[in-house]
């Protein structure tokens, strides 16, 4: 299992798997859609 990448965007942390797409969340922890190297990919 690769480490988790930390990254805190708008105030938040999020956990990401490096190379992996990323699942974006709202404030109440909804997942809103995928995210790729910062591109949106697919809606969750």
């Amino acid at each position: 299992m690769p480490p988790l990448v930390k990254t805190i965007e708008n105030g938040r942390v999020t956990y990401s798997l490096p190379h992996r797409a990323k699942v974006v969340t709202d404030a109440a922890g909804n997942a809103l859609f995928l995210e790729y190297k910062g591109r949106k990919v697919a809606d969750a």
